[in-house]
């Protein structure tokens, strides 16, 4: 992938409280060795103890190197959050962000649609401060930012993309920066912005 123009990388390492991804530590190790600007995300389950899964997050992402992305906590499936009260969804994916942020001194990033932003967690100003990754497959320019952010940092626009070499289709995103920007938010808690670069 770095060969093919690729410049960073977001691999899964857990989801919920029990599954660590078996090809983590491989993936994670090679993906420095190839250069790669290298970040880890936790798949969240709302039914499951907060605690318990920022733990086995924390227990295989023990350290970040420098130059490593934040930790990304990725919220999907909003069939799931429907017997979570409105005013509690926030507060759990505040709970681990909070949990991780603490043990590894990084401000994490949140991945989700803008309309799990908008239906699911209702524009709860209190992640605000958090950069967020956005997926949304659309061939606009640019995705659309919920609310309350203004701006987005990383934008997945598709599940189809091909690469030489990968005969699957992969999921493809791009960075709201320059290479220098991305590098530097591997050692800064808060991210800059400028222009969109294809990674």
């Amino acid at each position: 992938m770095a060969a093919a123009g690729i410049q960073f990388c977001f691999i899964k390492a857990t989801e919920g409280a029990s599954h660590v991804d078996a090809r983590f530590a491989s993936n994670w190790k090679a993906a420095a060795e190839a250069g790669l600007v290298r970040g880890a995300y936790h798949f969240f389950h709302p039914a499951i103890s907060v605690t318990a899964q920022a733990d086995l997050f924390l227990r295989t992402v023990s350290r970040l190197e420098p130059g490593d992305l934040p930790p990304v906590l990725d919220l999907e499936a909003p069939e799931e959050w429907q017997g979570v009260p409105v005013l509690n969804r926030a507060l759990l994916a505040l709970g681990w962000l909070r949990a991780v942020e603490d043990h590894l001194q990084r401000t994490p990033i949140l991945y989700l649609s803008p309309a799990f932003m908008t239906d699911v967690l209702h524009n709860a100003s209190v992640l605000e401060q958090y950069p967020v990754w956005l997926a949304q497959y659309t061939t606009d320019a640019a995705p659309d930012v919920p609310k309350p952010w203004t701006k987005w940092t990383f934008w997945q626009h598709t599940r189809q993309g091909t690469l030489p070499g990968v005969l699957s289709k992969v999921d493809l995103s791009r960075f709201n920066g320059t290479l220098d920007e991305l590098k530097a938010l591997g050692r800064a808690p808060v991210p800059a912005t400028g222009e969109i670069s294809p990674a």
